[in-house]
């Protein structure tokens, strides 16, 4: 019998991917080999311990059909995100990472099958679980409010940490010729375009700030880190009619594609601002990595991100593009304001550290087994 199953298909994803990488490591340097990894060999051969082919698509029939099947018989099993077995498994305990519960806070928005799904797997994920971990207490508080409190003695906040690089000792100066330094300064945004990640008033309040600048002041620019494919097609026609009609959006936006992480760290150290007006989060890793590489943050005042960055953000009201358009105009004109930014995020993203993180999981995992 084995002691630890992870599924681990999401491995490659921002986010839940992230969170699964940097875990990984330090719970395979405790339990060695004893560790069994489900998904895809190539994505996991780095790693020395089995690895049980594992492609099915998440959120999907296949993947429960499939679940009994290749679990094997073990102590226990982790699910680093919601989409849990919902049929008996060859193991003995369970334990789920539960990020958030936009699917239950944005229920309105959702197809008829993620209304099901969520409400279902969700629901089923608190009651199969031995352990839940969630990553803020703001997240701790949805789950309750939207499932049920006699869950909440279950429920264990573990917040993430920031990442560290070989490459973090490489200081991003103009002599460093491993940096390209940017010719024109620029607002930066790091993420998806799910709709609660409101891209669109971003977008809209960045516009509104560019029309108001004087004619001989040099332009900054918006980068966004993803795949322009990504942002032009999809569900959210607004946004995609957006970013294809607006005459500043096509000169003044720039989409940088796939990055590495030494390229990410360049855009950061460079940029203006973290532009953050997510209007739903259960962390926000991004926020920690502006910080750790001295670039100041721009967020939404929701909860969560308060809950992160305290005072080490200036913040705007998602919900108001004329708001988000000032607070745009204020870091911009104010190079105290954003030093004063720096020196406070570079502070805090110090108290978040994926090796704390780990050593919180391994606790909780090794009272189970």
């Amino acid at each position: 019998m084995k002691t630890l199953v992870i599924d681990c298909r999401m491995i490659a994803m921002s986010g839940i991917g992230r969170y699964i990488s940097e875990l990984l490591p330090f719970i395979i340097a405790e339990l060695g080999k004893d560790v069994v990894l489900l998904g895809k060999k190539d994505e996991l051969k780095q790693y020395n311990n089995k690895i049980i082919e594992f492609d099915a698509p998440i959120y999907t029939i296949q993947e429960q059909i499939n679940y009994r099947k290749i679990i094997p018989k073990s102590k226990l099993f982790w699910s680093p995100h919601f989409n849990i077995p919902l049929a008996p498994i060859k193991s003995e305990k369970r334990i789920t990472t539960i990020h958030d519960v936009y699917h239950l806070a944005f229920y309105k928005e959702l197809s008829i099958f993620q209304k099901i799904y969520a409400k279902i797997v969700i629901n089923e994920a608190l009651s199969k679980s031995d352990k839940i971990v969630t990553v803020s207490k703001f997240s701790k508080n949805e789950i309750l409010t939207y499932t049920n409190n006699k869950y909440k003695d279950k429920i264990e906040v573990i917040y993430n940490g920031v990442s560290e690089y070989q490459f973090d000792k490489i200081t991003a100066t103009p002599k460093n010729d491993i940096f390209e330094i940017e010719q024109y300064p620029y607002f930066l945004f790091v993420g998806n375009i799910k709709p609660h990640k409101n891209l669109e008033n971003a977008l809209r309040a960045y516009i509104i700030f560019i029309e108001n600048l004087p004619e001989n002041i040099k332009k900054p620019h918006f980068k966004i880190v993803g795949k322009r494919e990504g942002f032009i097609n999809g569900n959210n026609m607004q946004l995609g009619n957006l970013i294809n009609e607006n005459p500043i959006i096509k000169n003044l936006v720039d989409f940088t594609g796939f990055v590495s992480d030494l390229k990410l760290k360049e855009l950061y150290s460079q940029a203006l601002a973290l532009v953050f007006p997510s209007k739903y989060e259960g962390f926000g890793l991004p926020l920690l990595e502006a910080m750790k590489y001295k670039c100041p943050v721009l967020a939404s005042n929701i909860p969560p991100i308060k809950e992160i960055c305290v005072d080490s953000a200036l913040y705007f009201d998602p919900n108001s593009i004329e708001d988000i358009s000032k607070k745009i105009n204020n870091i911009y004109s104010s190079k105290q304001l954003r030093d004063n930014l720096i020196n406070k995020g570079y502070s805090k993203y110090k108290e978040f550290s994926w090796e704390h993180s780990a050593k919180k999981h391994l606790n909780i995992l090794m009272d189970l087994l």
